[in-house]
């Protein structure tokens, strides 16, 4: 059986190219050489902007969760109906 893969077109190329670039930096500035986490000084101001960008997804999901739950469901009667 033949392998495929994905064809990226000039668009995909350019997404690909963006991220490859962005994870390029991302490992440069983040990880050393054997992939472990850089530490020191930067590393309390990477792991407080991590903590900062998780709370507001985190956030922001419990928000979306609260309104569709408000929205679409209701609490079930327990007098056995």
């Amino acid at each position: 059986m033949s392998e495929y893969h994905l064809k990226p077109g000039k668009l995909g190329q350019k997404v690909i190219g963006a991220y490859k670039g962005i994870e390029e930096k991302f490992v440069d500035t983040f990880l050393e050489e054997d992939g472990s986490l850089k530490t020191g000084g930067m590393a309390d101001k990477v792991t407080g902007a991590y903590q900062k960008v998780e709370d507001t997804v985190v956030g922001g999901y419990k928000k979306v969760e609260n309104a569709f739950v408000d929205a679409f469901l209701e609490k079930n009667d327990h007098s056995g109906q």
